[in-house]
């Protein structure tokens, strides 16, 4: 967890392979004892905490779950067990399902505290500040202020000011007051988030986070220049970090730049950016744990948002075809089919469009065709749901095209009906 937590998601499953190797190389009659299996375990937790900061939730949950399934038959109520559920909690987070995430951080909450026997307990402020960030997922940021600030003052009754999560917290206040639109109120918190992670992590993931947070902040309150500050510091931040342990919102960094640059420095980051994507992409292609992950998912996206400007034709080629192994990478992946249904309309669509531009018709075909069963299946679903009219006219105008483009005369014929209903 500490090289996670300091050198990234990359080198943290190299160790763990060494881990693994060792756990294999066990002779077969000890691998039933309690022993072993608490043991495998805690390698399976820290493997799906690795996923998780590689960005692939739907395989994280299902490790994690693996480890749970294991802590609560021999551990029962225990810190590790309470643990493990607060990290299925932030899976579910991650995947938009907020109702989910608070049932695990719930329990979470609860086991930690019964094991405790009362809220002086380190762990405390943490779980409580969990919860917080499934009421700012759904969007009732009031209420995730409590939960932060309940954490915070908790976190400073036990004297543990300065520590990591007391930054966290801070962050997380600073976040719900933006999005509330209350930038003055958000500014000191995200600046003690940031002075804190600064002065204990340096150059880290989280420090950069923190940075651009500052930034986007003086930027809504019209300090131009310091934001121009943070945006740099950032920025610089995330050049320096290495393979798989750049900040999730890398990307967004460099938007948020580049939307505020103007003249020559615009185009000299432009490019920079563009040279820089290309040497990650290329880094994280070549790296035999590749992840089709979200985060590189936004990267490819970047590239080939920007091939036209500073792309020549072999690059732009070499990009195009790099993005069409991606998304049909994606769209297959076993974890794929745990995403929400918008994510993986994108995909598919997105993948239509790379074949479509590739000129790759037999691709296609093909895929056009399981786009037609996926509309399909999602047609049958939103029939037993109520939707909106308008979300149903839009599906049966999809089928439509779709099988007028298969030439499945029936079922155009079938579609084209009910969009008369």
């Amino acid at each position: 967890m500490i090289v996670l937590r300091l050198e990234g998601w990359q080198r943290a499953l190299e160790v763990l392979k060494m881990a693994e190797e060792s756990l294999d190389a066990v002779q077969k009659e000890s691998k039933g004892t309690d022993f072993f299996r608490l043991t495998r375990s805690s390698y399976l937790f820290v493997e799906g905490e690795v996923y998780y900061r590689a960005g692939n939730m739907a395989k994280a949950l299902r490790i994690l779950h693996r480890s749970l399934k294991i802590m609560e038959d021999i551990l029962k109520s225990h810190t590790s067990t309470s643990k493990c559920l607060n990290a299925i909690g932030n899976c579910h987070n991650k995947l938009g399902k907020p109702d989910e995430a608070i049932k695990y951080y719930t329990r979470a909450y609860d086991m930690r505290k019964e094991l405790s026997g009362s809220m002086n307990h380190f762990d405390m402020p943490f779980f409580k500040g969990q919860i917080g960030t499934v009421y700012e997922g759904k969007k009732q940021f009031h209420e995730a202020i409590e939960f932060y600030q309940e954490a915070l003052e908790l976190s400073k009754e036990l004297k543990i000011p300065g520590m990591l999560n007391t930054a966290l917290y801070n962050r997380n206040i600073a976040n719900a007051y933006s999005w509330l639109g209350k930038f003055e109120e958000a500014y000191q918190p995200a600046k003690n988030a940031y002075e804190i992670r600064k002065d204990i992590l340096g150059t880290h993931p989280w420090t950069a986070r923190s940075a651009f947070q500052m930034a986007e902040i003086c930027r809504r309150l019209a300090d131009f220049d310091e934001a121009e500050v943070f945006y740099e510091e950032a920025w610089q931040i995330e050049k320096s970090l290495g393979q798989g342990n750049h900040s999730e919102v890398m990307v967004r960094i460099v938007q948020s730049y580049e939307a505020m640059l103007r003249g020559v420095r615009k185009e000299e980051f432009q490019k920079e950016t563009f040279e820089f994507y290309q040497c990650y992409w290329d880094e994280e292609r070549n790296f035999q744990g590749f992840e089709f992950s979200p985060a590189n998912k936004k990267v490819i996206d970047s590239i080939n948002e920007r091939l036209s400007d500073f792309g020549d034709r072999q690059t732009q080629k070499k990009y195009q075809r790099e993005a069409l192994w991606f998304y049909e990478g994606a769209w297959n992946s076993p974890d794929t089919t745990k995403l929400p249904y918008l994510q993986r309309e994108d995909i598919l669509q997105t993948l239509l469009r790379l074949c479509n531009m590739s000129h790759e018709k037999d691709l296609y075909n093909k895929y056009e065709g399981v786009a037609f069963g996926f509309y399909e299946k999602q047609w049958k679903r939103m029939r037993n749901a109520k939707v909106e009219r308008q979300d149903m006219i839009d599906i049966l105008t999809t089928l439509q095209r779709f099988a007028s483009s298969l030439k499945n005369e029936k079922k155009e014929q079938k579609y084209g009906e009910l969009l008369k209903v």
